[in-house]
């Protein structure tokens, strides 16, 4: 396939073609170039996900892009087009009309440069499938962010008429980034989509690395950061909390997300330990960083994931990090030297693994030393910026450089 090419004043887009879903190039119409006579008036580049506590990993990263303050030179800027927020579901069927709208109305002005969808599971892969049909319709390019945990299995038990559903946003988008490289075999093998559009781009976090010290014979604090849930894990945490043998010694773990909180608390109390167990109910950034700098340790025994930012974070805070090898998790971090891997399900694994860092101070040092190395040199957001904005200048041909380092920006939602 020939590699896009443009400049800030010429980019293109994909028409349809037979074969993997790429497609022959053509020229962006006139009125989606960058011009001399339209420099002074910034491009759009409009960035499609949730919000608040409804947003998720897919709405934070929005909100970490929105940080960057788009282009240093003020030729392009992003704006939010909000999919869902904590209104519900129902409520997202406006959200997407007015989204839809808005997509429109800036492309007849001329005004808009691309957008930029964050894909994810089941509900948001329908709204966002069709964010991306109704770009595409206007002839406005469209970058497909798959960030997706169940999307391979709902696409493998679907009948003929889902799995044509599914496919159709990817063949449809003219870049499609993903989380890893699983999610890209599974493109190209499963839906067919031709390799040479989509793009691998790790997820980074704005976090401040500040080096720990641990002590022995201390108290430990486990944290659970997410939605309680079956997929996350709490199930199998809470039955391996329940399995810890006396010397772990002295520990309290706690649960900080939103979910079935009754239900997990009345699990807690089944299993003997709900007098150890804490559940906060959902956090925002400012309380995932407060708890990160206290607990001693997190566990996250995932079916499924992409690459959570929860563990990024936990790697960036210090915080050694207890998870499963699923998704691109062990694409990019190394059991016993980033994290402690165990089998998803498996509660006499976990609670090993727990016993080992509540015992072990030496291991616990070392996997906090080495997650703040891991997170500088990988999973920073000035290094996910960097790499967003290379994607953008490789696929559009954009003149296009981060308005400022992002360092550690407030938490905000749009």
């Amino acid at each position: 396939m020939s590699e896009w090419r443009g400049s800030a004043t010429k980019s293109f887009i994909i028409s349809r073609r037979t074969g993997h879903g790429s497609g022959r190039l053509k020229p962006l119409p006139e009125r989606y170039r960058m011009t001399r006579s339209t420099m002074s008036e910034a491009k759009i580049i409009y960035v499609v996900a949730p919000t608040g506590a409804a947003g998720g990993g897919m709405g934070r990263v929005k909100d970490y892009m929105l940080a960057s303050g788009g282009d240093s030179a003020g030729r392009f800027a992003f704006r939010p087009l909000v999919t869902r927020d904590d209104r519900g579901a129902a409520f997202s069927v406006l959200l997407l009309a007015r989204a839809v709208l808005a997509i429109w109305l800036m492309a007849l002005r001329g005004r808009l440069a691309f957008v930029h969808v964050h894909f994810g599971d089941k509900g948001s892969a329908a709204r966002k499938g069709l964010i991306v049909l109704a770009a595409r319709l206007a002839l406005v390019p469209v970058v497909l962010h798959l960030h997706a945990a169940e999307l391979i299995g709902f696409h493998a038990e679907g009948s003929a008429l889902r799995k044509a559903a599914i496919r159709l946003p990817f063949r449809a988008a003219n870049v499609v980034i993903v989380l890893g490289k699983l999610w890209k075999d599974w493109l190209a093998t499963e839906l067919r989509i031709d390799p040479a559009k989509i793009d691998i781009l790790y997820n980074g976090v704005p976090v401040e690395p500040m080096p720990r010290v641990f002590e022995a014979g201390r108290p430990r604090t486990l944290l659970f950061l997410g939605q309680l849930m079956e997929r996350k894990g709490t199930h199998d945490l809470l039955h391996a909390l329940a399995l810890l043998p006396e010397e772990a010694g002295d520990w309290r773990a706690v649960f900080a997300g939103n979910g079935d909180i009754p239900f997990y608390r009345g699990l807690a109390a089944e299993l003997g330990i709900a007098s150890r167990v804490t559940f906060t109910g959902w956090v925002d950034q400012n309380g995932v960083r407060e708890w990160l700098a206290r607990a001693d340790m997190m566990a996250l025994p995932s079916y499924n994931e992409g690459i959570p930012l929860v563990i990024l974070e936990a790697l960036g805070a210090g915080t050694p990090v207890i998870c499963t090898p699923v998704g691109a998790i062990p694409e990019v971090l190394e059991e016993g030297r980033d994290v402690l891997f165990v089998p998803p399900g498996d509660h006499p694994a976990l609670a090993r693994a727990i016993t080992r860092l509540m015992t072990e101070t030496a291991l616990l040092q070392r996997l906090s030393d080495a997650g703040i190395d891991r997170f500088r040199r990988q999973f920073s957001l000035d290094v996910f910026i960097a790499n967003l904005f290379a994607i953008y200048r490789r696929r559009f041909g954009l003149a296009i450089e981060p308005a400022r380092r992002l360092g550690l920006p407030e938490a905000r939602h749009v």
